[in-house]
């Protein structure tokens, strides 16, 4: 675990921006997926909304995933080439 806490602490400020700002956009279309969810729980009641809304929030999770991993990545490629 403190291995994990080293490297996002060692991150380039540049890298930890670019991720930050990723995951908060990742975030917005994860609520909005959830809203489609809970809308279509409530009052829609439709398969083509729920299928949307479940993609959506799948797209988002990998996505935020993404932008960690590429980050860190990137990071380590850049810490590399110094």
């Amino acid at each position: 675990m403190n291995n994990i806490k080293n490297l996002f602490n060692k991150l380039d400020k540049q890298d930890l921006k670019i991720m930050k700002n990723g995951i908060k956009i990742c975030f917005l279309i994860l609520m909005l997926s959830v809203f489609l969810l809970y809308m279509n729980m409530e009052f829609l009641h439709s398969i083509f909304i729920f299928d949307l809304a479940i993609s959506i929030f799948k797209l988002s999770t990998y996505v935020a995933i993404e932008f960690i991993i590429c980050g860190i990545v990137v990071d380590i490629i850049k810490k590399q080439l110094e």
